[in-house]
C-alpha cells in the first residue's frame, strides 16, 4: 500500500497539536431584557447546549428538463440548551416570567414586537480551550426562550438532579474569535 503525504499519522497528530476542541468547556450567559426578571444562576447551571445548525436553503427551478438548485436564504437552526433546576426554582421562574411577559398566560395579552420592548435578549455562548482561554463566542440576537420543557419526576430517580431543556428562538448570531479568559467572562455574567 502506498502512502501518501497526507494520511501520515504525524499530519493527524499537527492537525490537532492542542488535542482538539472539548465539547465539556463552554458556558452560556444570557441577557433578559431589563424589568423581566433575574436569575442570577443561569450561567452556572447551564450544562448542556449546542451550536445550531446553519442551513442555504436551495431555490430549485426547472431548466431543459434538469432541476438547477441556486442558493437561497440562510437559516439558523434553533438553539437548545439544558440547565440544572435549583430548589427555588430561580432559573425555571425567570425564564417562566419572561414568557409570561412576551404573552401573559391568563390574560392572553402581549407586548410589542419593537427591539427589547417586545422581549428580546440575548444569549452568548463561548466555547473555552484546556487553559481556560476563550475560543470562540457565538451571541444569539434578538432572543427568547421558545419553549421550556418539562421536568420530568419520578420516584425511581431518587439519586439525580432535575434538569430542564429550553429551546431559544433567535434572529441571527454573531460569531467572534474570543480572548476572553474564564474568569473575566464570569464577572460579565449574570
Amino acid at each position: 500500500m502506498a502512502t501518501t503525504t497526507h494520511t501520515t499519522l504525524s499530519k493527524f497528530q499537527a492537525a490537532l497539536s492542542s488535542g482538539g476542541a472539548r465539547p465539556s468547556l463552554f458556558d452560556v450567559s444570557v441577557a433578559i431584557p431589563s424589568g423581566f426578571g433575574t436569575a442570577t444562576e443561569i450561567s452556572s447551571t447551564c450544562s448542556v447546549s449546542s451550536i445550531p445548525p446553519l442551513t442555504v436553503t436551495p431555490i430549485e427551478r426547472q431548466y431543459f428538463g434538469r432541476t438547477v438548485k441556486i442558493p437561497g436564504d440562510m437559516v439558523f437552526g434553533d438553539l437548545s440548551t439544558t440547565f440544572i433546576n435549583t430548589e427555588n426554582y430561580s432559573v425555571r421562574s425567570a425564564l417562566e416570567s419572561w414568557m409570561n411577559k412576551i404573552n401573559n398566560s391568563s390574560a392572553n395579552k402581549g407586548l410589542s414586537t419593537n427591539g427589547t420592548a417586545g422581549g428580546y435578549g440575548s444569549v452568548t455562548l463561548t466555547q473555552y480551550d484546556k487553559t481556560g482561554k476563550s475560543l470562540l463566542k457565538w451571541t444569539f440576537v434578538d432572543c427568547w426562550p421558545q419553549t421550556i420543557a418539562e421536568i420530568a419526576l419520578s420516584y425511581d430517580t431518587a439519586s439525580d438532579i432535575e434538569t430542564f431543556d429550553v429551546t431559544w428562538a433567535y434572529n441571527y448570531y454573531t460569531q467572534a474569535k474570543g480572548s476572553a479568559t474564564t474568569a473575566s467572562s464570569n464577572a460579565a455574567q449574570i
